[in-house]
């Protein structure tokens, strides 16, 4: 990395201390205990207003979606062309992850605020953002290898384009806080489009819209999914017919096939000639 962000006059002032509730690691732990561990809107609150980061980390998990994010973003802002040398790894993650414990005092750096100003600089930010969820859902797949034969929902470590936007859009959960942070806003129905457009050009390169076809495609393993690489199991199993054809049935289903969102989507493409 280069030298730390050095901010300026203005962005300096954004170092005044923020509310614990502000930090947004702490807004995914409390999205995260009512979604997942049935807290009232009060004892989420409550929590992450007295709780230690161990303690919220236990109950929530949320660190490595969250890291991952942050990797999606600056991965994408790197590959735009966009220099990101100037923030410092460090004080981007206090801005976003905050003080260890809930009574110590809770400043910004301006890292994470430098980083909402080169999101801003982007084209197409929802794609930014659409990219970053991918890159969160491939950290998934290979954390969790193990689950894919404990749970139905084999489907779920397919590339992003092929869960489907509800499964896709899920993780939203880790990303919209540090995206707040950093004084983002993105549209949720441009978003969904972008994700779209993204599916689509994936089927596309793949030749893989239909069942059987998406089916065939699977059958590549980690050529066809790099996230893959190094699960033997997972790829031994889907390189079989019928290990293939579960997982593409699924896809049909729960995935991308059953996404009515994404069959309108096409259906306006198709009328306007395929543009």
């Amino acid at each position: 990395m280069g030298e730390s962000f050095k901010p300026s006059a203005e962005q300096a002032e954004q170092q005044s201390e923020i509310s614990i509730t502000e930090v947004p690691y702490r807004k995914v732990a409390k999205e995260a205990m009512m979604s997942w561990n049935g807290a009232s809107e009060e004892e989420a609150t409550a929590a992450i207003e007295s709780q230690s980061y161990d303690d919220l980390e236990g109950q929530c998990w949320a660190t490595g979606s969250m890291e991952s994010g942050i990797k999606g973003i600056l991965k994408y802002l790197q590959e735009q062309g966009i220099d990101t040398s100037d923030i410092n790894p460090d004080d981007l993650h206090s801005d976003v992850f905050g003080p260890k414990e809930a009574t110590e005092t809770v400043a910004q750096t301006g890292a994470l605020a430098a980083l909402g100003e080169k999101i801003k600089g982007v084209e197409n930010p929802e794609a930014l953002v659409v990219d970053t969820l991918s890159t969160i859902h491939d950290d998934w797949s290979r954390g969790n290898a193990k689950k894919f034969f404990q749970r139905e929902k084999k489907h779920q470590h397919m590339p992003i384009e092929l869960i489907g936007w509800k499964e896709a859009k899920a993780d939203l959960l880790f990303l919209k806080p540090i995206l707040e942070g950093a004084g983002v806003e993105v549209s949720d129905e441009q978003l969904q489009l972008s994700y779209y457009d993204r599916v689509k050009a994936f089927q596309d390169a793949h030749n893989a819209h239909t069942t059987e076809e998406i089916a065939s495609a699977i059958q590549g393993g980690a050529e066809f999914y790099p996230a893959l690489e190094g699960q033997t199991e997972i790829t031994d199993f889907m390189a079989t017919p019928e290990g293939a054809a579960t997982v593409a049935q699924q896809i049909a289903e729960n995935g991308i096939g059953g996404d009515t969102g994404y069959q309108a989507y096409l259906a306006v493409k198709a009328e306007q000639g395929g543009e």
